[in-house]
């Protein structure tokens, strides 16, 4: 029976450790920094980031790794990679970060000067990676309200299209509703001026109802004339 390396088994699982160690640090970095998520610096050149990747990819991926996350970070770790290598991508990164330096150095007393030891400190650094953070936080919700209202705006359109074409094929149903009961319109007008039924048959008229009205009986008292009053006159 072979001996048991002992020291084998102890690298084997400090490897397994660091492993998911970095799974963990991925997982627990800001997802919109891929500075941050590859640990490199704003300076940093193509191949830095190349390297980086590919270190860090062998490190936690997936088929290696038996980590639950292992999958998430690899693909968090593949973004950052994918954002740095793209050159409009990587100069909006900056221009972020740019301003988020301006705006902590802006909030120093007016007589730092630039060359003070704080520009240079882990409490500057943390400063501009909190704003950074801060920045790109408010793009992303812009972004996502822009889309917002972009889905909504197409899904308005979408529901005066469906509207338009509900109304079209109503129209068109009801247009073939009289079209085919023309030739019933058509025979029921022919037996109307012809006088006929709906079943074909000639209507027979009814007879006249027509009754003279009943006459008065006349007045039978005799008629006086009333006489005048020139006659009443003629009297005196």
């Amino acid at each position: 029976m072979a001996d048991f390396d002992v020291d084998r088994f102890l690298e084997i699982e400090a490897s397994a450790i660091q492993k998911d160690a970095e799974v963990e640090r991925i997982m627990a970095c800001f997802k919109l920094d891929p500075y941050d998520i590859l640990e490199l610096d704003v300076g940093c050149v193509e191949k830095d980031i190349k390297v980086a990747y590919r270190k860090k990819s062998l490190m936690i991926h997936p088929d290696k790794v038996t980590h639950a996350k292992a999958v998430d970070a690899f693909n968090l770790l593949k973004k950052a990679e994918t954002d740095l290598m793209d050159p409009a991508k990587r100069s909006f990164l900056n221009s972020i970060i740019e301003e988020a330096k301006f705006e902590v150095k802006k909030a120093q007393p007016l007589n730092m000067a630039p060359t003070d030891p704080f520009f240079t400190s882990p409490v500057y650094k943390s400063l501009v990676k909190q704003k950074t953070k801060d920045l790109l936080i408010d793009v992303e919700l812009r972004k996502r309200k822009l889309m917002k209202k972009e889905m909504e705006a197409e899904g308005e359109v979408a529901r005066k299209q469906d509207e338009a074409m509900s109304e079209r094929k109503r129209k068109q149903e009801a247009q073939k509703v009289w079209e085919d009961s023309r030739d019933d319109r058509v025979q029921g007008w022919r037996n109307f001026q012809a006088g006929k039924t709906s079943g074909g048959k000639m209507k027979k008229k009814k007879p006249s109802t027509f009754r003279p009205p009943k006459a008065v009986a006349e007045d039978a008292t005799p008629y006086s004339k009333r006489p005048t009053t020139s006659s009443a006159s003629e009297g005196f």
